[in-house]
C-alpha cells in the first residue's frame, strides 16, 4: 500500500510540477505586454529626453548629466518589473506541500467545472 500511495504522491508532485511550470509561462506571456511598453514606451519617452539635452549653449558635463538624468525612469522600471518577476518566479518554485495541495484542489476543481 506505501508503494501505491508513493506513486500516487510523485504522479501529483509531477502534475503540480507542470501546472506551476504552465503557470509561469502564462504569467510572462500576460506580463509581455508591459515588457513591451517598458522597451518602447519609456525608451522612446528618453530618447526625447535625451534629444532635448543637445544644446550648444551647455558644456559636455551638462549634457552628459542630462541625458543620464534621462535613463533614470527607464533603468527603475526595468529593475522594478524584473524584481517582480524575480519574486513570483521564487514563491512558485518554493511553494510549501500545503500550497501544493490548495493548487491540486483548484485544479481538480477547474476539470470538474470544465
Amino acid at each position: 500500500m506505501d508503494h501505491i500511495a508513493a506513486l500516487e504522491e510523485q504522479m501529483v508532485s509531477d502534475r503540480m510540477k507542470r501546472k506551476l511550470n504552465d503557470v509561469n509561462l502564462a504569467a510572462q506571456s500576460q506580463l509581455s505586454p508591459v515588457q513591451d511598453h517598458i522597451n518602447f514606451t519609456l525608451q522612446q519617452a528618453y530618447f526625447k529626453c535625451a534629444y532635448e539635452c543637445f544644446d550648444r549653449r551647455r558644456k559636455q558635463e551638462e549634457i552628459s548629466n542630462c541625458v543620464e538624468n534621462c535613463s533614470v525612469p527607464v533603468v527603475k522600471a526595468q529593475q522594478h518589473f524584473e524584481n517582480e518577476m524575480a519574486k513570483f518566479q521564487v514563491n512558485s518554485s518554493h511553494s510549501s506541500p500545503d500550497s501544493f495541495l490548495l493548487l491540486y484542489i483548484i485544479l481538480s476543481l477547474d476539470s470538474i467545472c470544465l
